[in-house]
């Protein structure tokens, strides 16, 4: 069971709210967003931990910081071979009855280059097509929800948006 942290700055009130989303829906996606330390990347590991739980069967689990999921693409464009490289048409095994979800920490550390926008524009409309079952996403990010959208643009943020529950965690005031 998910139990807030004290140290993190956010109102235990709501943190209290948000643990109690996750725990009602730990199959949902979610982006988590907020600044350094209030505990994104403790709740992304622990999501994890509850969704190989609620879905012990059939259920693949990509989870790489967003840096590492861009290194791997970069290698894989330049012909390199990379072990465990996550291909949007390993969704299709949804249709086999596998639930895939993609759990991506830091996405807001990957650059701004055109190559890792349309990687991640391909990515996010994969995982966002409806299928059944249907695919998890979770995301940590230090923007706001305005920041993801000037940053990334509007493809990806509507795609984003429209698959994810926004968890805003700020520190009180």
């Amino acid at each position: 069971m998910l139990q807030p942290f004290l140290k993190t700055g956010v109102a235990l009130a709501r943190q209290e709210q948000i643990l109690k989303a996750i725990q009602a829906d730990p199959l949902g996606s979610y982006v988590f967003s907020g600044p350094a330390g209030v505990g994104k990347t403790m709740l992304f590991r622990e999501l994890q931990v509850l969704a190989r739980a609620a879905c012990p069967k059939n259920f693949a689990i990509y989870a790489k910081t967003a840096t590492q999921y861009q290194g791997e693409m970069t290698r894989s464009a330049r012909g390199e071979r990379v072990p465990g490289l996550f291909r949007t048409s390993a969704l299709s095994d949804s249709a086999h009855g596998i639930k895939w979800a993609v759990f991506l920490d830091d996405i807001d550390k990957v650059s701004g280059s055109e190559f890792i926008h349309r990687e991640l524009l391909d990515l996010f409309d994969a995982v966002c097509t409806q299928r059944t079952p249907s695919t998890q996403l979770v995301l940590t990010t230090n923007m706001s929800k305005a920041e993801f959208k000037k940053f990334f643009g509007d493809a990806i943020e509507r795609r984003v948006t429209a698959q994810c529950l926004w968890v805003s965690m700020e520190r009180e005031g």
